[in-house]
């Protein structure tokens, strides 16, 4: 057992977690059901006993190349994967098999769904996919259609993209040169459909490469993580509460160790109490109060680099928090310790405001 940890999930991935995220599901039976994929070209599913202990649920094949991100859709019985070759896949989680449903011309680096603050979800955006890619474009698709193997809309954003959130009916896109694209999704005239035709612009306030970004649950602001061990928070200058408060942008180190920095590979907010966790190359989780700006706790270092992070949603929404131990690369080729997922257990003193 690591210390402040719980024993590791069995089963766990072959290679590289690349993506971890909670089901959003009101129904008992598909409450929290974690889902994980990895460059060993599998999505597993891993579902919490009458004890609350999480065991393996499923384990299938997406298409059988990397898969770099994944996400649900309207149930847990189907996945949608993004994978190396450009492929998204949509994967059948209880009989087996993947369908490829569209693609890109080069690697899907992020894909999600839409959470949302209000219960019951909203009819007009549950069951869309949002993928990105490296080749600079960003679609939705709506699967909840018979047939949805075209995308309902697409932008081109000339630039990678390498990390994507999507709160109500906001998505953020983060690419290349360091920059942020905010989309409403919704269609004029049209509240079932869909758009990314419109965009706002702007440039992240730090100075290196974004590696992970989350929107705040209140739509606030959002916060991101770069290769260069910074947190930087910032607003929505359209939001007329947040400009009456005066709240202002700001950046914070962290993920450091003497003087070796380690890029964020992660953040997750809190979907209640809206404070939020990151991971990084250092092998460490920490959870930080964006308000007050501090730091609430720092769970004990694992053995190597923290690469994925997920809240529990649901009615104890951010009770618990899943955490990928995996290798990310950052040093080359060598001997590293194994992948393993925890699902850890959230006291409210780790991730409740002070104030």
């Amino acid at each position: 057992m690591t210390e402040g940890y719980s024993d590791p999930l069995p089963s766990p991935p072959t290679d590289g977690i690349s993506s971890l995220t909670f089901s959003h599901f009101s129904t008992q039976s598909q409450t929290n059901i974690l889902l994980a994929s990895s460059w060993d070209g599998t999505v597993r599913q891993y579902a919490p006993g009458d004890d609350g202990m999480y065991a393996p649920r499923a384990s299938q094949s997406a298409g059988g190349s990397p898969v770099l991100c994944s996400a649900y859709g309207v149930s847990t019985r189907y996945v949608y994967a993004g994978t190396l070759d450009g492929t998204l896949q949509e994967v059948d989680m209880e009989k087996g098999g993947s369908t490829t449903i569209g693609n890109h011309e080069k690697a899907i680096s992020t894909v999600c769904s839409m959470s949302s603050t209000e219960e019951p979800w909203s009819s007009s955006l549950f069951g869309c996919i949002a993928s990105g890619s490296w080749d600079g474009s960003v679609k939705l698709w709506d699967v909840r259609q018979p047939q949805h193997c075209k995308p309902v809309s697409e932008v081109s954003l000339g630039a990678k993209v390498f990390g994507m959130d999507w709160v109500d009916h906001t998505l953020m896109v983060c690419t290349s040169g360091r920059k942020i694209h905010m989309f409403d999704v919704r269609k004029a005239g049209d509240p079932d459909s869909f758009t990314i035709s419109e965009t706002v612009q702007r440039e992240s306030s730090l100075k290196y490469q974004t590696r992970s970004c989350a929107l705040f649950p209140n739509l606030e602001g959002y916060a991101i993580g770069s290769i260069e061990g910074r947190v930087g928070i910032d607003y929505m200058e359209d939001n007329n509460v947040t400009a009456a408060q005066g709240k202002k942008k700001y950046a914070f180190k962290c993920h450091r160790v003497d003087d070796t920095v380690y890029p964020v590979n992660a953040v997750a907010f809190h979907p209640t109490y809206g404070t939020f966790a990151t991971g990084g190359c250092d092998g460490t989780v920490v959870v930080w109060d964006a308000r007050l700006k501090k730091r609430l706790v720092a769970l004990p270092r694992l053995a190597t680099s923290v690469s994925a992070l997920a809240f529990s949603k649901g009615a104890d929404g951010g009770s618990l928090l899943a955490v990928a131990q995996s290798y990310t690369f950052e040093e080359g080729e060598k001997d590293h310790p194994s992948d393993q997922i925890f699902v850890r257990s959230m006291y409210d003193h780790e991730v409740k405001s002070k104030k």
